[in-house]
């Protein structure tokens, strides 16, 4: 995957990242027959297991030390599994738009971890984001999404 883009004038998203808390999928366009393909697939095992398979302490207890309260707010094991899930995409998304091989974008998302991956998104990924949705079709067929897309990102033709 090493595109280089034009700057950022058209502003149809290229690209659709598909996510929920333990899956994720970038999809675009096949440039020879314009028919939709995976271009990465990200998979998070840990958002799917229970608490007590986590390993994590209860909730709400911590460390005490340097940057520390003495209690902090709980947080559940999954959903501390799915903020790094949530990290872990961010950050592959700002290493792409720093290297300029992110071109516009949209992220479809179930919530709420939409809002915990778009609070999490770099400058440059921001930059390149034009368009968010709140639904999980990351166990759509390909097949399926096309109509979806199309649908849900007009006008043009979805990603490219």
């Amino acid at each position: 995957m090493t595109l280089s883009f034009e700057p950022l004038v058209d502003r149809r998203p290229r690209w659709v990242l598909l996510a929920n808390g333990a899956r994720a999928r970038m999809i675009g366009r096949d440039p020879d027959t314009g028919a939709l393909r995976e271009l990465e697939s990200f998979v998070h095992p840990a958002s799917r297991l229970h608490a007590r398979a986590l390993g994590h302490d209860r909730p709400g207890s911590g460390v005490r030390g340097p940057g520390h309260s003495t209690f902090e707010p709980p947080v559940a094991p999954e959903a501390r599994e799915r903020q790094r899930f949530a990290h872990e995409l961010a950050r592959r998304l700002e290493l792409l738009a720093l290297g300029h091989q992110l071109p516009c974008w949209a992220l479809v998302a179930s919530s709420p971890f939409l809002g915990v991956l778009r609070h999490g998104i770099g400058p440059q990924a921001a930059e390149r984001l034009v368009a968010h949705h709140d639904r999980d079709l990351t166990g759509l067929p390909l097949h399926q999404l096309e109509p979806r897309l199309r649908q849900m990102l007009p006008p043009g033709p979805g990603p490219d």
